[in-house]
């Protein structure tokens, strides 16, 4: 523990020192003397300690005394608190340099009269320095034993910090990384972080993962002594919530496990597990399942959804397996809303925002959302989600794309039908184009399918397919002339997309 030590200021109330007077760089009056030291020669680097306070009597520069100001300066670098200096016997009088030396840096020179021993001074200094320290270390016993004992009693991270902010006679705060309170005593303080002069890094697992606001100017050497204590109790405490939080995740992993495989658990014994385990059985659930080529970043998904989770009121879970990251996503059934709050928006459209948003990195994923269950039901909406991602994935819908089971449910049932008799129709309403792309290898089909997705716009088409309007325009013509079709024909559109969905989900 490093100590702050005894000022400049407090030291010359000593009796010893009581005929010694400060002639200049009085302005440095409040620097920190931690140890007191005598100078037998004028080459100071890698011996002067931070903190000191100086004594000589100018033996080393008799001859020369201009260097008593390169020597202030020196000192002022390395860190020194004061120069004391006995002029008398080898100087006769301090250079005017030195003094403006002196007044220009802060470093105070003290006179000390020539009858006093450099022991008078080094004994009762020193003692008072080892003085100052013994009660530091003292109190920071106890301020350490204060604490930890809360911690082990789990008296809470509340009460830790309205100790802390009792022991310091001001406010106190733990924010996380995002800037977001954790705790704050008083609990209703109104914090304007920006304006916070003091905070301190909180680490656990070598990672920073709070800092501790205290809303002060400056502290005192025990009031230092306290925050360091804080600090270390404070991180025993976050580690202890992050054992807990992964403790809870795993034994909710396992609870989810056993939701999506058969034998399934009783409603009674899912909606018991549920409440222990926070997740709210009262709630409906969505499951989403988000894939690409390789596995989404955890540490990204976990972010965007604790930050959803906070906004929504809720305690969503995420399993990662493979290449995907599967959620668990609650909303309040039947949630009523006051006219001052806005509707909630969907669980889809969160997670399309976040598929967009290129600074998420998920741009290269698609996702499937099944229907809302409620837990003791929730593999329904996990093997829908799954499905909707295999629907979407053949029907070639690009990445960055969010697919709803409801969207794609009659896609599925399309799919079970088969038979000869859609491939015939197939043949006989499509036949020729597919013919027609074999034979130039051309994107006709596939350029009817996105037309007829979106809805006979030619923009959508074309960004669906990436390339130029006119492209579009040109396939469409096309596809008349080999098909003969009116493409604006109602009945015609439906049997086409009909036909091209079922080929598409029976190719690939």
């Amino acid at each position: 523990m490093k100590t702050r030590g005894i000022t400049l200021r407090e030291l010359m109330q000593l009796s010893v020192l009581g005929k010694a007077k400060v002639i200049s760089g009085e302005q440095g009056l409040d620097r920190v003397v931690r140890f007191v030291d005598i100078m037998e020669v004028p080459e100071l680097k890698g011996w002067i300690s931070e903190g000191v306070m100086l004594l000589t009597t100018a033996y080393s520069i008799r001859h020369d005394p201009s260097l008593l100001a390169e020597l202030i300066y020196t000192l002022d670098n390395l860190g020194a608190a004061a120069l004391a200096i006995k002029p008398a016997r080898f100087l006769k009088e301090i250079p005017q340099s030195a003094i403006e030396a002196s007044n220009a840096c802060g470093l105070p020179i003290v006179e000390i009269p020539p009858e006093i021993p450099y022991t008078d001074i080094t004994q009762p200094v020193t003692e008072l320095l080892l003085g100052r320290q013994a009660m530091l270390l003292r109190r920071a016993e106890e301020v350490y034993r204060t604490l930890t004992t809360m911690v082990l009693e789990n008296s809470g991270i509340q009460a830790v910090a309205d100790n802390v902010a009792e022991f310091l006679k001001a406010p106190v705060a733990l924010v996380d990384p995002e800037r977001k309170i954790i705790v704050s005593s008083p609990a209703d303080y109104e914090w304007q972080q920006e304006a916070v002069p003091l905070n301190w890094s909180i680490h656990v697992d070598r990672r920073t993962v709070a800092k501790l606001l205290v809303d002060k100017q400056r502290l005192d050497d025990m009031e230092e002594v306290g925050i360091e204590q804080a600090r270390l109790v404070f991180a025993l405490e976050l580690m202890r919530r992050k054992v807990a939080e992964d403790t809870e995740f795993r034994l909710r992993g396992n609870f989810i496990d056993e939701l999506l495989t058969p034998p399934l658990p009783t409603r009674h014994e899912v909606e018991r597990r549920a409440r222990q385990l926070g997740m709210n059985p009262e709630h409906k659930w969505e499951v989403a399942v988000i894939e690409g080529e390789s596995a989404p970043s955890e540490e990204t998904v976990n972010r965007l959804l604790e930050r959803e989770a906070k906004k929504r009121g809720v305690t969503p879970h995420a399993e990662y397996r493979s290449s995907r990251a599967v959620l668990f996503l609650p909303t309040p059934e039947g949630r009523k809303l006051s006219a001052a709050e806005d509707i909630q928006e969907s669980w889809s459209s969160t997670l399309e925002g976040w598929l967009q948003d290129k600074s998420n990195g998920l741009a290269n994923y698609r996702t499937g959302v099944g229907t809302p269950e409620y837990l003791w039901d929730i593999h329904t909406s996990y093997n829908e989600a799954r499905k909707a991602l295999s629907v979407s994935r053949r029907l070639g819908q690009g990445t960055g794309s969010v697919t709803r089971y409801e969207e794609m449910e009659v896609y599925h049932l399309l799919e079970g039908l088969g038979g000869p008799g859609f491939e015939r129709l197939f043949e006989r309403k499509l036949g020729k184009l597919l013919q027609y792309d074999k034979e130039h290898d051309s994107n006709m089909l596939l350029t009817f399918y996105h037309y007829l997705e979106c809805r006979g716009s030619l923009i959508d088409t074309a960004n669906s397919l990436y390339i130029h309007r006119n492209s579009v325009k040109y396939r469409l013509e096309r596809i008349r002339d080999i098909t003969g079709f009116d493409l604006n024909d109602p009945r015609e559109q439906f049997v086409c997309h009909l036909c091209l969905i079922y080929y598409y989900l029976q190719e690939k």
